[in-house]
């Protein structure tokens, strides 16, 4: 429809709205009525079309920005996504105190700084990681591939903290901890490590700490070992570490991308170990390690055991091997070098003599022989035996060690002056003297019945067994039968029979409190820190009865004489009464010179309060050198311990 002027109303309408009022009202009117609807209609069109337009726009470049996060660099993008979260590490528990029986500490733990390695954070070109190890190498004065050499190593892209530098001085921790910003991956961490107080004289007593390794690692899978934790390698730390390991605390941390440190959130301190209490008299310890040093100097003599303990209880009192190693080297983190050089050196200084080493007894096995033949009936307390320096066996010839003979000998005089011949005699018999002789089966099974060949269950690692040979033994190993020969060097500690000093102190021990055999043992109690018992070591008798009181009170008798009129008579001033037995051995098929100096005693002879066992290698006979070692320890335990 057409107005009077001919124009289209929609068309007119426009120039209405956007020029004057012409004063035509008739049209003005009907215009005013469909202004709103023309209006409208062409305000929808135009917006939308902006609308779809842009939100098309928007909906294509959202669809780009996705691809490009999530196909070209969503691997990235993950690892910045598990990069910024919290972390948990390990806070190491300080270990328990080592204590001897009056409360002196013998191994405590002090602060050291380390320099540990998270490998998830390290640079991951090859050539920036050397720069910084470069530049780490010349703060700690070490050497770069030494150090590269151990990282490569370490468990690969671990979050845990593992270990690349101990105990570093302070000055190189602190500019390590001011540059941390330059080395990514590399954290200074301040933890304790052992303190031994008296390494030289107790390292085979205590043993040493060192850091875990991964074969440890998987053998504790669920213990809750950290990368870097320290564990008991050898002796009491080993045996205990249970209890003297602590539980390690839990430190929440939150790091960024690139690991770095943005802030401590929580914090669960770590609980500290156990308190062991030991038998052990930390004093009378260092005696005995004295004591033995200053007998050896002179004679150029590295090796050495002794052992201490209570015959009525079994507690360890001391325990001493030479040579010995200063513990607090593992501790701190021994140098490869270092660890070398006590791996090579022929006088084995890692060795535990006193548990571990075997040694033919020597002399010191004659009063369980006096035991076996009374109880047997071979000899009375009254048989006579001649010992006239030897015996001849058809072409055979055996020797006592006075080949020009002692004389009449009866079981006292035998044990006190240390007859071969009258031993010889009751072992294996003698065509010169009614005595039949035990025979090896009942020898052996006699010092089976001391537990020798057996260990006695000491609460420390390593103990060996010893050796008691008979026909049977030697037929299987080393397919020979058993000779007349044989037997008479086993009765008095020669040829294959073997024992550790421990056991050699055992039945010692035995024949001391009228014959039980009481396991050895060195934990008194081990207690938390709030002061509850946890575990505790109580006196345990391993056999009783078994041998006759009144022949224990025979043998006794001649340990007794061998200070006032035998071997040991040096001792026989003390005052309070020895009793004991010297031993010498020979070790060396090719030069029967070569002997282990022996001396086995308990004090006082009556009621007796501790068993004394000392051995020398190579050092001559027991009563040259053995025996004035056991002098220096009696005379320092008569004046500090006895009836104290």
């Amino acid at each position: 429809m057409q107005n009077p002027f001919g124009i289209e109303t929609k068309n007119f309408g426009k120039k209405i709205t956007r020029g004057k009022n012409l004063g035509f009202d008739e049209a003005f009117l009907d215009l005013r009525q469909t202004e709103p609807e023309v209006l409208e209609d062409e305000r929808e069109s135009v917006n939308y079309r902006i609308l779809g337009v842009v939100v098309g726009i928007c909906l294509i470049l959202l669809g780009v920005k996705v691809f490009a996060l999530q196909g070209i660099d969503g691997s990235y993008y993950r690892a910045l996504a598990e990069g910024n979260k919290l972390r948990t590490q390990a806070v190491l528990a300080p270990r328990g105190l080592l204590i001897d029986r009056y409360g002196k500490i013998i191994a405590a733990s002090q602060p050291s700084f380390e320099l540990d390695v998270i490998t998830a954070f390290l640079p991951a070109k090859a050539a920036e990681l050397a720069k910084k190890l470069d530049e780490i190498a010349l703060i700690l004065g070490q050497d770069a591939g030494s150090l590269a050499e151990q990282i490569s190593k370490m468990i690969p892209d671990s979050y845990q903290e593992q270990v690349l530098a101990q105990n570093i001085v302070k000055d190189q921790a602190l500019i390590l901890i001011a540059k941390a910003g330059e080395f990514p991956g590399f954290v200074v961490e301040n933890n304790a490590i052992r303190d031994y107080k008296e390494p030289l004289a107790f390292t085979h007593l205590t043993g040493y700490t060192g850091k875990i390794t991964q074969a440890e690692l998987e053998a504790h899978e669920f213990d809750n070992y950290a990368l870097n934790d320290n564990i008991g390698k050898t002796g009491l730390e080993y045996q205990y570490e249970a209890y003297l390991r602590g539980i390690n605390g839990k430190r929440q941390i939150e790091i960024d991308a690139t690991g770095k440190f943005k802030g401590q959130l929580a914090e669960v301190p770590p609980v500290a170990g156990s308190n062991a209490e030991l038998s052990i008299d930390f004093d009378l310890q260092t005696a005995v390690y004295q004591a033995l040093s200053q007998v050896m100097k002179p004679l150029n003599a590295k090796r050495a055991a002794a052992v201490a303990t209570n015959p009525q209880t079994g507690e360890v009192l001391a325990l001493v091997s030479f040579p010995a190693f200063d513990s607090n080297m593992f501790a701190r983190g021994i140098s490869q070098a270092e660890f070398s050089e006590l791996l090579n050196d022929q006088n084995n200084p890692m060795l535990n003599r006193v548990v571990a080493g075997n040694y033919p007894p020597g002399s010191t096995i004659k009063p369980m022989m006096a035991i076996a033949a009374l109880t047997e009936g071979v000899v009375t307390p009254e048989t006579k035996i001649l010992d006239d320096g030897v015996i001849r066996i058809g072409s055979y010839t055996f020797y006592g060690y006075e080949h020009s003979g002692l004389g009449i000998m009866d079981i006292y005089s035998a044990i006190a002056r240390s007859s071969d011949i009258y031993f010889y005699t009751v072992g294996g018999g003698n065509p010169n003297s009614e005595v039949t002789g035990l025979g090896p089966e009942r020898i052996a099974q006699y010092l089976r019945k001391f537990h020798v060949g057996e260990p006695l269950g000491i609460d420390l690692p390593g103990e060996k067994s010893g050796l008691v040979p008979d026909p049977a033994w030697k037929q299987t190993v080393k397919k020979e039968p058993w000779y007349l020969g044989d037997t008479y060097h086993e009765s008095i500690g020669q040829g294959d029979v073997l024992s550790t000093p421990l056991q050699v102190n055992s039945w010692t021990a035995t024949i001391a409190n009228g014959g039980k055999i009481m396991q050895p043992y060195l934990l008194k109690q081990a207690s938390g820190q709030d002061g509850r018992v946890l575990a505790e070591g109580q006196p345990k008798t391993l056999a009783e009865n078994i041998f006759d009181p009144k022949f224990v009170k025979v043998v006794q008798e001649g340990m007794r004489q061998t200070i006032t009129a035998g071997s040991a008579r040096t001792l026989a001033g003390l005052p309070v009464a020895i009793s004991g037995k010297t031993g010498t051995a020979q070790f060396d098929a090719r030069d029967l010179t070569r002997t282990h100096s022996w001396f086995t005693s308990y004090a006082p002879a009556e009621q007796p309060q501790i068993a004394l066992t000392i051995i020398v290698e190579a050092a001559g006979e027991g009563h040259s050198v053995a025996l004035p070692a056991a002098k220096k320890v009696y005379e320092w335990w008569i004046a500090n311990r006895y009836n104290k």
